[in-house]
């Protein structure tokens, strides 16, 4: 789930390791949808766009959802964004988000009494806006069906920890 100025690094970083595990194996072990609160273009952070083709509210059944953001990005309407990442749960889509992607995770209330990760350059943020949340100095905090990454070589090691779990070790390496 794409939110303008997004780390575009962080995208790319989940997105390759995933690919090449597909492409490693001949077959199609991992898919992936671009979406954003309304489909259309999203510009990253550098400024680069990406064509998010589907709306949350019209996503399709997903394994993970993981949020990629900065730390002050928003639903354009909070109410409905939020409801639809909580109905998601509620049937079984386990969430994320990765670099400031914790920040709308964590708004949408969807982390009590769960552990994040959370980027070394957004802690003070973070902590003076979520003072009850439990905020982890690891790089990857995997706590309930609920993953975060603190950045992009953070989004990278998750992925390989996916495929892993997946496809075992060998195609991991």
């Amino acid at each position: 789930l794409l939110f303008p100025g997004f780390p575009m690094a962080c995208l790319t970083s989940m997105i390759e390791p995933l690919r090449a595990a597909n492409e490693i194996i001949e077959r199609t072990a991992f898919r992936w949808v671009l979406l954003a609160e309304q489909p259309g273009r999203v510009m990253s952070s550098a400024e680069v766009g990406f064509e998010a083709g589907t709306a949350l509210a019209d996503a399709p059944p997903l394994d993970l959802l993981l949020l990629l953001s900065g730390p002050a990005a928003r639903f354009a309407n909070e109410r409905a964004g939020n409801a639809v990442l909580r109905d998601l749960v509620r049937h079984g889509t386990a969430l994320g988000g990765i670099s400031g992607g914790v920040f709308p995770l964590v708004r949408a209330g969807v982390m009590a009494g769960r552990r994040v990760s959370v980027h070394w350059c957004y802690e003070a943020a973070f902590r003076s806006e979520f003072p009850d949340a439990v905020a982890s100095d690891d790089v990857i905090t995997r706590d309930r069906r609920r993953y975060t990454a603190s950045g992009a070589a953070a989004a990278f090691d998750l992925s390989l920890q996916l495929i892993e779990e997946r496809l075992g070790p060998e195609i991991a390496h």
